[in-house]
């Protein structure tokens, strides 16, 4: 290993233990070497995972996530047990234009989220609506047990 990039090595990880460090990565905005505030990269990122509620309506678990842009060949929706992952990409760059402003990258994701109650996996209904993917998946009842609770006397 070359003496310079060890020395920025050291010096990387000393920052890292300090404590303004760790305290920045939740911050929304912090501070750059010219006393400039910006946007943090370690919250930023967070904007790259689609914002999603998940609510009960009439024994129906209704799943809503934010997609603006994907079409269903963009995703891919599994579940197992009661678990929902939904994985998508968003493809903004097209290699034929002429850019003069890119703002908007490419970028996947992949989201996990554990379902309070069991579900009829055949009965899921799914379907995209201006820029909202929903998925409707009957909550199975019969699958949730109650467990009995004895005391010692």
């Amino acid at each position: 290993m070359e003496l310079d990039k060890f020395k920025k090595w050291l010096d990387l990880a000393g920052q890292n233990q300090s404590e303004s460090f760790w305290n920045q990565i939740f911050d929304e905005k912090v501070q750059n070497n010219e006393k400039q505030t910006i946007p943090n990269p370690f919250t930023v990122a967070q904007e790259f995972i689609p914002k999603c509620d998940l609510y009960e309506v009439d024994n129906i678990l209704v799943l809503e996530i934010e997609i603006p842009g994907l079409k269903k060949e963009d995703l891919r929706i599994t579940i197992n047990h009661q678990n929902v992952m939904i994985i998508g990409e968003f493809k903004s760059f097209h290699s034929k234009n002429k850019y003069y402003l890119k703002e908007r990258a490419n970028r996947t994701f992949k989201k996990e989220l554990s379902l309070p109650f069991p579900i009829l996996i055949q009965s899921i209904r799914s379907e995209i609506s201006s820029g909202i993917l929903i998925i409707k998946m009957p909550i199975n009842r019969e699958e949730i047990e109650n467990i009995p609770i004895t005391f010692d006397h």
